[in-house]
């Protein structure tokens, strides 16, 4: 958990700043796994997806050629919501602090994209008779959604935990903050394509 700083409570809303220190609540060894850990968790995410989706996609009759375009998703996301994200959090003021709010928001956000791409076709079977054309098309674009919902957010919550490190880190540690994020985001993909490797159910199959 992150603390130790916060906007002053007698300024105005219009000039209210921020003050103090930041700081890492807990023993020293946990500071830099506290800070990057949610960074392990979207990897984990973006490995299942990409493992994922594009056979998925492909068996809902996309051809490759959209499934490409649909994967622009991941670039796009990256060149406008990353510098926005962290604009817009850098002037932050909430209580909570100015990154926790979008690294919440993002991960609900990529839990609830994670879920509407598993499942597609009951979500769509809520409004449209299943087995119809237009059940089929609108299972496409609810996949085609989830999936830049998945990236968009992933990137909403890396923008802020790297700013977090910057925000939290004196620059002597900085090197080793950077390590970290980048053992987590590796980790992530490990554990995430190892998972997509493991035999599911017929149940649970795409």
């Amino acid at each position: 958990m992150t603390g130790g700083f916060g906007p002053s409570l007698s300024a105005a809303p219009a000039d209210a700043r921020w003050s103090g220190t930041a700081r890492v609540v807990g023993p020293r060894w946990a500071h830099l796994p506290t800070l990057t850990i949610g960074l392990l968790g979207v990897q984990i995410f973006w490995s299942v997806e990409m493992s994922y989706a594009s056979p998925y996609l492909l068996s809902l009759g996309l051809t490759t050629s959209h499934v490409a375009l649909v994967f622009l998703a991941g670039p796009l996301s990256g060149l406008l919501v990353q510098p926005l994200v962290g604009a817009y959090a850098d002037t932050n003021t909430s209580r909570w602090g100015r990154r926790r709010p979008y690294i919440l928001g993002g991960c609900v956000l990529c839990v609830g994209g994670m879920l509407l791409l598993g499942y597609t076709r009951e979500v769509a079977g809520w409004v449209l008779e299943r087995g119809g054309h237009a059940h089929g098309v609108l299972t496409v674009w609810l996949a085609v959604l989830a999936i830049f919902v998945i990236d968009f957010s992933i990137n909403a919550v890396q923008a802020v935990d790297r700013a977090l490190l910057v925000d939290t880190l004196p620059p002597a540690q900085q090197a080793a903050g950077n390590a970290c994020a980048a053992l987590m985001l590796g980790g992530g993909s490990v554990v995430g394509f190892f998972m997509c490797v493991l035999p599911l159910s017929p149940s649970y199959k795409c």
